[in-house]
């Protein structure tokens, strides 16, 4: 046999290995195993889960009463647990009605009206299974927003208050690290708890008011967390979440950090800034260039916002661990997204690990969700005393915990 004639027959010996592979992958069966929305304040989002990936047939965008999305070409199965019809009736969706065969799936979405839609797909993403998503516009709801943000400015200015804006870490999609099973707690649902008490408890200080970026379980991108502080001319940006460990039901403590422009000190502080940064990528959101971040690096802006920001996380830090309750970590820095404004000092509180079994009941518990909140006010209050800022007292508070 030539030398040719070998290389040709070692080359169809191999493809005639790899054919089987591939088409057992493509014949493993599909099924619909997730089906859910979430509502916000701009937009309601619909996710479909598959058990693998499929090939979705859909308009990209457009405006219409409703909205199509197939599965052609294949047999598509409903998951246990999955509704032929979801009922949303949120005044931005009515439902969703399901039709799934041997011939594929359809997912018809009806509008309360004609309304502008965005489909796309996401890849299956650590515990993040294949999903098929379709957001809609809420009519109004962007500029309901914006008047909502201005207005809290207007007030600021006018009372003469310190207006903190306080982050829930993840929600909606993005459920962000999980507790251990035998406790059932999503960090998305400890942050929001643990923000809702802070709020609460900065609207009890004289001349502070705290505000909610988001007040219910929906997904919003990193740089409109910071941006709606910008907005609202916040005085301070507090973002909540709760750490975890690659390692399981190991790491315990709290540790809060400000903005780093050179990276993480350390690999666990950067191998935690990359997960919190990934929250874009499990909502959808497509990458953004930083240059404009390049072109005030240096300004005389940004390194006072990092020096308050600096003496905020110490103050904050002191007082959680005064309490004795959680081990401090220390104050530490890293290239977290949503800390990166220069308007305003700039915080995000890592509460305990959710991944440890016993720290994961105690982010589970009212009692340790009012009490950090507690000690995280109290921090912020012994900032601006520490900055030389003088609180004056607001006079109305009326609506205080709105987001």
């Amino acid at each position: 046999m030539g030398r040719t004639t070998k290389r040709l027959f070692l080359l169809f010996g191999l493809a005639a290995f790899a054919l089987p592979a591939i088409t057992a992958a493509q014949s493993t069966p599909v099924s619909l195993t997730g089906l859910r929305s979430w509502s916000s304040p701009t937009s309601t989002r619909v996710v479909m889960d598959f058990s693998r990936l499929v090939a979705h047939v859909a308009p990209d965008s457009g405006q219409s009463p409703g909205v199509r999305v197939a599965v052609p070409g294949e047999p598509v199965a409903l998951g246990a647990g999955v509704p032929s019809v979801l009922r949303v009736g949120d005044g931005v969706i009515d439902s969703v009605v399901v039709t799934t065969g041997v011939d594929g799936a359809s997912f018809r979405l009806w509008f309360r009206d004609s309304l502008k839609f965005r489909v796309f797909s996401l890849p299956a993403q650590g515990d993040q299974p294949y999903r098929v998503v379709v957001d809609v516009t809420k009519p109004g709801g962007a500029v309901a927003q914006s008047e909502k943000l201005a207005k809290i400015a207007t007030k600021k200015g006018k009372d003469r208050i310190q207006v903190v804006a306080v982050d829930a870490g993840h929600g909606g999609e993005d459920t962000g690290a999980r507790g251990p099973k035998s406790v059932g707690v999503l960090e998305k649902n400890v942050t929001l708890a643990v923000a809702r008490a802070l709020v609460d408890e900065l609207n009890q200080i004289k001349g502070v008011r705290g505000i909610l970026t988001r007040d219910g379980d929906y997904f919003i991108p990193l740089h409109d967390r910071y941006r709606q502080a910008e907005k609202m001319k916040a005085d301070v940006f507090v973002s909540i979440h709760a750490n975890s460990s690659k390692r399981r039901g190991s790491g315990n403590g709290t540790e809060v950090y400000f903005l780093s422009l050179r990276g993480a000190g350390d690999q666990a502080d950067k191998d935690l800034a990359d997960l919190e940064n990934a929250a874009d990528l499990v909502g959808g959101v497509p990458a953004q260039t930083e240059n404009e971040l390049v072109n005030i690096l240096y300004d005389v802006k940004r390194t006072s916002a990092l020096q308050q920001s600096q003496l905020l996380a110490e103050s904050v830090l002191d007082h959680i661990a005064a309490d004795r309750q959680l081990e401090s970590r220390g104050v530490k820095q890293a290239g977290f997204v949503v800390l990166k404004s220069v308007e305003f000092p700039s915080i995000l509180v890592e509460t305990a690990f959710i991944n440890n079994p016993k720290e994961a009941k105690l982010l589970k518990s009212k009692e340790f969700q009012n009490g950090i909140a507690r000690q995280i006010a109290h921090g912020v209050k012994e900032y601006f005393k520490k900055a030389g800022i003088g609180l004056q007292e607001d006079s109305d508070k009326d609506d205080a915990a709105g987001s």
